[in-house]
């Protein structure tokens, strides 16, 4: 059982009531850091979460649009985006958070689809094109660089972008450096803090 607390967010200009594990670092265990270095870092309520919905009335507009969040966590800009009408899935590997993200949006009446996929999965069920791809301070270690760059293209429609919010992990140099071989890439304005930057690539 996660031991849960509630707690009031404001994001993208909405209030939003998260249940949140208490801590992240009670959740770590030997067990599951041998099952494939399984850290969960998905319980914390990073800053680039925060960022990333902030800048999605202005990226997303009216639309609707269809979304996907990948490395979603605790799944703030998804339930922003969807808030807004947009049609969203927020994907994550870690089982507990697909449960708390499905409970976080009913609290708040979001409707959106949370689903258990990895980056290394096939994308198919997720049933792709989208014509935006969210993702929040997901290059923690440099062995997530070349799966999400690789699942990306796969991913976005041809149109599509993708907006990745990184407060400078040290990863993050090696994935912008690929992603410029086969996308524009560009930095979002914002009004955050600022170690983050909204990376937003698009088809050149």
């Amino acid at each position: 059982m996660l031991d849960l607390v509630d707690r009031d967010v404001q994001a993208a200009g909405r209030h939003l009531s998260l249940r949140m594990p208490r801590d992240l670092e009670a959740l770590f265990t030997e067990e599951a850091f041998a099952h494939d270095e399984f850290v969960p870092y998905w319980a914390e309520l990073w800053p680039s979460a925060l960022v990333l919905a902030d800048v999605l009335p202005g990226e997303l507009g009216d639309g609707p649009l269809r979304v996907l969040e990948v490395g979603a966590g605790l799944g703030v800009p998804s339930l922003c985006a969807a808030l807004a009408g947009h049609d969203v899935t927020a994907a994550d590997w870690a089982p507990d958070s697909i449960d708390l993200l499905r409970d976080n949006a009913v609290r708040n009446g979001a409707t959106l689809r949370a689903e258990r996929w990895s980056w290394t999965d096939d994308p198919a069920p997720l049933a792709p094109p989208f014509d935006v791809v969210l993702a929040a301070d997901v290059l923690y270690e440099r062995r997530n660089v070349a799966p999400l760059l690789a699942v990306l293209p796969a991913l976005t429609a041809p149109r599509g972008r993708v907006l990745v919010a990184d407060p400078g992990r040290l990863p993050a140099p090696e994935f912008l450096e690929g992603a410029a071989r086969s996308w524009t890439v560009d930095a979002v304005p914002h009004a955050g803090p600022s170690a983050v930057t909204v990376h937003r690539l698009t088809r050149p």
